[in-house]
């Protein structure tokens, strides 16, 4: 059953993902996930994240920051879906979105802002609850941000 799960998602991408704002399968696919009730979201202490570019949904909760030369790592959480962080990222009219992408169970941004890029995946971890890792560097192509898992 595990594998049909992990499947599922790969082929949809391959196909386009249904619009974020829709019901349908892929809400209904995130839905099945545990509530979020009993995933603790807030385990982990709560940092700041003072880092120019890094953009994230109002409500995010960052738990790690990390600079690494020229990029940035920062770690969150959020009670939003993966379709709805991307949506959330496609309203927003204060940074430039360069690239977005979903697989109903995950979603992939890259924006830019403040001469800075941001590069994010979003991971659903209960039925309404996601992960947030973000990458923030240069706005460069070479800058050695993470690139979109399926290449397209």
């Amino acid at each position: 059953m595990t594998a049909l799960v992990v499947a599922f998602p790969l082929l949809v991408a391959c196909g386009g993902a249904e619009s974020p704002a829709a019901g349908g399968p892929g809400r209904d696919m995130l839905a099945n996930l545990p509530s979020c009730d009993r995933v603790p979201l807030d385990q982990e202490p709560e940092v700041r994240a003072d880092v120019t570019g890094l953009v994230l949904p109002d409500g995010a909760r960052v738990t790690s920051v990390v600079r690494q030369g020229a990029l940035t790592s920062v770690e969150a959480t959020v009670r939003m879906t993966p379709l709805d962080v991307r949506a959330h990222y496609e309203k927003r009219t204060d940074i430039d979105l360069l690239r977005a992408e979903d697989e109903i169970f995950e979603a992939e941004v890259l924006t830019r802002t403040q001469d800075r890029r941001m590069y994010l995946r979003a991971g659903a971890l209960c039925a309404d609850g996601t992960t947030l890792t973000a990458m923030v560097g240069p706005d460069s192509d070479d800058a050695g941000l993470p690139e979109f898992r399926n290449g397209q």
